[in-house]
Parts: structure tokens; C-alpha cells; sequence
């Protein structure tokens, strides 16, 4: 009998701890955000909010033409985040449903692109039961954790607390007793980590500290000069590195972008500055996790590309095109996807030639993984062409494309760590 009841007690635990385990995953999913020790996370990494405030996005709808270019202009600068009110009259109690959808449309693609979504509430009235506002909050956002929520105006502290009463896990804003706490005193060497910089630029502490700046043009200038300043990154000596190309080559106007011997033209995007090496033969190759990519000094626009590249079995990496300096490259510019896939006969949107997640290649032309591929990208305006070892597998005019036709047209090259053995080597490009 004793033997039963231990079993039974070891059954009920393990039942609780696979149910907490369950409710966990759902209440903080992958792109969910959560509150601990004072930190922002989204899933289980830390997220610094870098945002801009546009108030009327949720007036403007959610088409691709409207959604997109706003997102990608923020992402451009290394922005995340776009905040929008959910009221068009402070005075008034209830949301258009027009703007309950292009709210909800937003926060979704803010997701795929790693980006989120930052919903100001700021009515002019109390929250009490008698409001509508809290029920349209209830109904429509109960269980939406991947987006931010930021309380502001005469009643702010109170609809704090009555929006912690519909989901306690909601992240909220506000200038006082919420989870991130609005400031805009920037005179501390190091702020506190729950600290939102507001209206002003965060300088040298840019990229460790959240902040919220009104999205005008002179603030996105004003972040991007910020990143450049504190991003490093060592130019490569092309005069010195030229002999690395081809007579040909130098006389129809290439630069090597690499050199063979240094990083130099090339910045981390990650953490880890020792995700890629340069290989003693002369190649670049992936060498650990969390460098994220390796990212040309300077954005192109239009031009020729060549390089040569090879892959693990089984492995995954790309070459991102146009690529925005923050939030998801390939969704904001486009990833030429490279994987180590040869045995794989599918023509998918997520297989070696695509444009990743959006067109599939042409033919199937990579080479055994371990074996170097000669890849040309060519990139004109809305045309893109692509070419992997002699075989066309990309010739697309992004214009007739409604998903590529509002992405970036500027942006960086780069190579991609996705946690697989990589290389990398004669890269060079032509602007066209």
C-alpha cells in the first residue's frame, strides 16, 4: 500500500510539473515578453526596446505598402520597435475596429521581423467598470504578449493597475510603478535597466539602453550616426587588397570586399567577435555561435556580387542582401538562403538559390557540401538576378512582388551564423 501511494504521489508531481512547464511555454512563448529581476525579455534572451513613436500608424491601415516601408525605415537605423496610440481622441472610450485590425496585422509581421509592437493607452478617462476601453483591451489583447503596452495621460498609474488585473503578465510602460519606467533624464553615466530613454537620444549607451524617440526623420538620422559612432568597424585597404582580383575584374570596377588575411570591411552584429575567423588559407569561416552575422562597413544599393561559399551537411547560413542594420535582414532586405541541402531534390522557398521564405530557385545547382560554390548576386533596382555556379536560379523584378516590393533598396551585405560550420572567401563587388 505504501508503495502505491509513493507511486501515485511521484505520478501527481510529475503531472504538476509537466502542467507548470506547459503554462509556462504558452505564457512566455518564443516572441513573447516577460518581466524578470528587472530585465525585458523576449522568450529567453534579454531585448533592448529601441523605438520610435509614430501615433497615427493605426490610422494609416496594415497594406504591405504602408506597413512595410514604416518597419523597414526603422529597422534600417538598428531601431525594433514602433509605438502607435490606440485612441484617435483621448476624450474617447472606444477603438474603430479598423484600427483593433491594422493594430493586431502590425503586431504580427512586427513579429516575423523581430520587431514589436509598443501600444500607447492614454485616455482622459478612469478605468472603471463602466469604460468600454477596458473591455476592448480585454477582448482583444487578453493574451497577446508580443507586443508592449505603455500607459500614459491623467490616468495612467490607475490604468496600470487595472490593465495588470486582465493579464498580470502584460508588459507595461508608464512613468512610474510599471515594469519599465519612462525617463527623460539621460544625465547618469549608467541608467538603470528598466529605464526607458524618452525624446532623447541614448549616445554612447545606445544598444544597452531601451529608449523611445518620436519617429521623425532627424531622430532616425540622429540613431543611425549613434550606431556608427559606436559600432566599430575597420575599413579594408582595397588599393592594398586589390591584387586579389582578377585583371578583368579590376578593369570593369570591382573592390574586394575581403582581403584574405583580416576582418577589416567587416563588423559583428552579434555579441561574439570570434563567431567568424579568417582561416590561414584564406577564407572566412563560421567558428562559434552568437555573432549573429558578419556586416559589410558600408550599405550598396545596386550592384554586382561575387563570392565563393561552402556548407556542412545538413548546415545553414546565407548571404543577406540590402540588409537593414537592425530586427530581421531577411525579411526587411532579402537572404539569399544557403543551406548544406545537395541530396535535396524540392525547389522550396527555404531551399539553397532562394530568396528566402519568399521564392523558390530556379534549378538546383549547388555543389557536395565541403566543395566551394561560385555565387553572383545582381542587384538593379527592382531587378535581382542570381547566379550559382554557371546556373541562373534568381532572375525576379522585385516590383511584381507585392512581399519583396516595399523592402529595402540600400542596405549592408552579410554573412550569416546560424550555428553551422561555414566559409567564405573572394568576395568582391562591383556598384553598378
Amino acid at each position: 500500500m505504501k508503495n502505491k501511494t509513493n507511486l501515485l504521489f511521484f505520478v501527481l508531481s510529475l503531472m504538476l510539473l509537466l502542467l507548470n512547464t506547459s503554462c509556462y511555454s504558452i505564457i512566455f512563448g518564443d516572441r513573447e515578453f516577460s518581466m524578470k529581476k528587472g530585465v525585458l525579455y523576449r522568450g529567453k534572451e534579454t531585448y533592448i526596446l529601441q523605438c520610435f513613436y509614430a501615433p497615427d500608424t493605426a490610422r494609416q491601415g496594415a497594406e504591405l505598402k504602408t506597413m512595410v516601408p514604416l518597419l523597414a525605415s526603422i529597422g534600417e537605423v538598428g531601431g525594433n520597435s514602433v509605438a502607435m496610440d490606440l485612441l484617435r481622441d483621448p476624450n474617447s472610450t472606444s477603438v474603430e475596429a479598423q484600427d483593433l485590425e491594422t493594430i493586431k496585422t502590425y503586431a504580427n509581421r512586427a513579429k516575423d521581423q523581430y520587431m514589436t509592437v509598443i501600444l500607447r493607452i492614454a485616455p482622459n478617462s478612469q478605468p472603471n467598470k463602466k469604460n468600454p476601453l477596458l473591455n476592448t483591451l480585454k477582448q482583444n489583447f487578453k493574451g497577446l504578449l508580443t507586443i508592449v503596452y505603455w500607459t500614459d495621460g491623467p490616468y495612467a498609474d490607475e490604468w496600470t493597475k487595472a490593465m495588470k488585473k486582465i493579464n498580470k503578465y502584460w508588459v507595461i510602460i508608464s512613468k512610474q510603478n510599471a515594469d519599465l519606467i519612462i525617463t527623460e533624464d539621460i544625465s547618469q553615466t549608467q541608467l538603470p535597466k528598466e529605464k526607458v530613454i524618452f525624446s532623447a537620444s541614448p549616445g554612447e549607451q545606445i544598444g544597452k539602453v531601451h529608449f523611445l524617440l518620436p519617429y521623425t526623420k532627424e531622430n532616425l538620422n540622429c540613431i543611425e550616426e549613434a550606431y556608427a559612432k559606436y559600432t566599430p568597424c575597420t575599413n579594408l585597404d582595397t588599393n592594398s587588397a586589390s591584387s586579389l582580383l582578377s585583371e578583368q575584374e579590376r578593369q570593369e570596377g570591382f573592390i574586394p570586399l575581403f582581403d584574405g588575411k583580416t576582418i577589416n570591411g567587416w563588423w559583428y552584429l552579434g555579441d561574439n567577435h570570434n563567431c567568424f575567423a579568417v582561416n590561414p588559407e584564406g577564407f572566412i569561416e563560421w567558428k562559434s555561435k552568437g555573432g549573429k552575422a558578419l556586416m559589410s562597413c558600408e550599405r550598396y544599393d545596386n550592384f554586382i556580387l561575387r563570392l565563393e561559399w561552402m556548407v556542412e551537411k545538413g548546415g545553414n547560413t546565407g548571404v543577406w542582401v540590402r540588409a537593414p542594420r537592425g530586427s530581421r535582414a531577411s525579411k526587411i532586405g532579402f537572404e539569399v538562403q544557403i543551406l548544406g541541402d545537395s541530396d535535396t531534390t524540392a525547389l522550396t522557398d527555404d531551399t539553397t538559390g532562394a530568396i528566402y521564405k519568399v521564392v523558390p530557385p530556379k534549378v538546383k545547382a549547388m555543389k557536395p557540401e565541403g566543395q566551394w560554390n561560385d555565387l553572383e548576386i545582381i542587384c538593379n533596382g527592382p531587378y535581382v538576378k542570381v547566379t550559382l555556379n554557371g546556373q541562373v536560379v534568381q532572375d525576379i523584378n522585385f516590383d511584381e512582388i507585392e512581399e519583396l516590393k516595399y523592402r529595402l533598396r540600400k542596405g549592408f551585405i552579410g554573412l550569416t551564423d546560424h550555428g553551422n560550420y561555414c566559409g567564405f572567401r573572394n568576395i568582391r563587388i562591383k556598384p553598378l
